[in-house]
């Protein structure tokens, strides 16, 4: 009777177990999107690679086609959201760290204003989508060295 108990506990953890972990190697990672040059906002808001987003912003100005990532590490979650200018609109599209998509929209443009970063005129739910918000020093302080290249 013990050994048909413990069978079945064997068992049962290992089913468990097997259904119970995650395909790891499917999941976006911080060190893949610092490798990718992704604009990357981290767990406390810090933002890396800055100047790819500020260039993003320039290039719409100028109706120039363009594109960059976004990824937001929170939470032990990821977002990655995907920006592409095509001379007319901007198309976003939000999808998770797995790869499904969870959110888009198509807007006219994109805005940097007191800090904020965020992209104008959108369909949907919402005119407006924010994509990072650092301080105007530091905004400031990218675009002098952005300039210095």
């Amino acid at each position: 009777m013990f050994k048909r108990i413990a069978l079945m506990m064997l068992t049962g953890s290992v089913l468990f177990t097997g259904c119970s972990q995650e395909d790891e190697g499917n999941h976006y990672t911080l060190k893949e999107a610092t490798e990718n040059g992704d604009t990357i906002v981290d767990e406390e808001g810090n933002v890396t690679n800055l100047n790819k987003l500020l260039t993003f912003v320039d290039m719409v100005g100028n109706k120039n086609e363009v594109e960059v990532t976004v990824s937001n590490f929170y939470n032990n979650q990821i977002s990655i959201n995907e920006l592409k200018y095509d001379g007319n609109q901007v198309n976003y599209m939000v999808t998770s760290e797995t790869g499904e998509e969870t959110n888009s929209a198509t807007c006219d443009g994109v805005e940097e204003k007191s800090g904020f970063i965020s992209l104008q005129g959108c369909d949907g739910e919402s005119a407006a989508i924010g994509l990072v918000q650092v301080s105007e020093y530091e905004i400031n302080k990218v675009r002098a060295s952005m300039k210095n290249q």
